[in-house]
């Protein structure tokens, strides 16, 4: 069942609430009825250490609280450590605790890294588990034939968060739930007061009511934005346009690996590339490093010439590109390492 909303925020809330009712009702109880107030062992959510923080949002407004949560460690990919997740459901298990939830991501907002999603599903279905995958940005990557076998897995998630108004280009908002047990989202969410009723076979009661299936009663025409640009871009021309994304950021790893005053901090999965501005005056000065790099996010916003944004891994800032637009080129790329460096240029004074 798939449900159009604003973004990957309240699709991520909508799977969630999915997987606590499913949760629930595999326990033996109502969430609907009861809410969280019954005395019920604590339900437990897991995420990577780079999973969205939307997650804890979802957490926090459905009742589950940060303590809800476990975030696992990554590997050297950045990708959850399946290993450490399997030892912290056997520990919550054996604290009285009751997982119900992994959160993987498919494609991370940070560097793009794919969860290994096939064997997060063997877990999960080992332990009777429910698994969401974050694919906001990166789900529809799969497309890109040298990238699908990454997501092998995904197809046997219970649910998965998209945003066509990313990679999709589809205008701002459009999300997307994915739940692959229809019924069940219906139960989550259905309310049909007496002035909604309508009587089967008649008027419009033939067509579904996807306020049943999510909190949103009006809604506005999304899945319109959604088809209007699949028409024009057709299949083919979304692989290619994909496949040029990832290979635009391939193309950025090898510039940046090429240059001495650059260093890449992340491998490159997707069309997201991070890295670090190292001038050599600064070699071996990692606060001087840090500082140069933080200062130079709003220089190259401000500047225009190329939009950059920051982030931190392992502890450390780094200068993150992500590549979504139809026209950026190689030269582009080339133009955007310049600019760090009239931006470095212009923050010594």
């Amino acid at each position: 069942m798939g449900l159009f909303v604003s973004g990957a925020s309240m699709a991520t809330l909508t799977c969630l609430a999915a997987a606590r009712f499913w949760a629930a009702k595999e326990a033996g109880w109502n969430v609907r009825e009861r809410g969280l107030q019954a005395q019920q062992p604590d339900l437990v959510l897991y995420l990577s250490e780079e999973g969205h923080g939307c997650i804890r949002k979802a957490a926090e407004m459905l009742g589950l609280g940060n303590n809800a949560l476990r975030l696992v460690p990554i590997n050297a990919d950045f990708q959850m450590d399946v290993n450490a997740l399997r030892v912290a459901i056997q520990a919550d298990r054996a604290a009285g605790r009751q997982p119900f939830c992994v959160s993987a991501s498919a494609g991370t907002v940070n560097t793009g890294a794919i969860d290994p999603l096939s064997l997060l599903a063997d877990l999960c279905a080992q332990e009777n588990l429910w698994l969401h995958v974050d694919g906001a940005y990166g789900a529809v990557g799969k497309v890109d034939p040298r990238v699908a076998p990454l997501f092998e897995g995904i197809e046997r998630a219970q649910s998965v968060a998209i945003d066509p108004h990313k990679w999709l280009s589809v205008p701002v908002e459009c999300g997307c739930a994915l739940v692959s047990d229809k019924q069940l989202l219906r139960e989550t969410f259905s309310l049909v007061p007496p002035y909604l009723q309508l009587e089967e076979g008649k008027g419009f009661a033939n067509l579904p009511w996807f306020s049943e299936y999510g909190f949103q009663q009006t809604r506005g025409f999304r899945a319109l934005k959604v088809w209007m640009v699949l028409q024009t871009t057709g299949r083919q021309g979304l692989v290619q346009r994909i496949q040029h994304h990832n290979a635009l950021a391939q193309h950025l790893a090898s510039l940046i690996d090429a240059a001495p005053d650059f260093e890449r901090v992340a491998p490159v999965t997707l069309s997201i590339v991070c890295f670090r501005y190292l001038p050599p005056e600064l070699k071996g000065d990692e606060e001087g490093i840090e500082q140069m790099n933080r200062a130079l996010v709003p220089l190259l916003q401000l500047a225009g010439e190329a939009f950059l944004t920051g982030t931190v891994l392992r502890g450390h800032f780094a200068l993150r590109a992500c590549i979504l637009h139809d026209g950026t080129t190689p030269a582009d790329l080339r133009i955007l390492l310049e600019s760090i460096r009239h931006a470095a240029e212009l923050s010594r004074g």
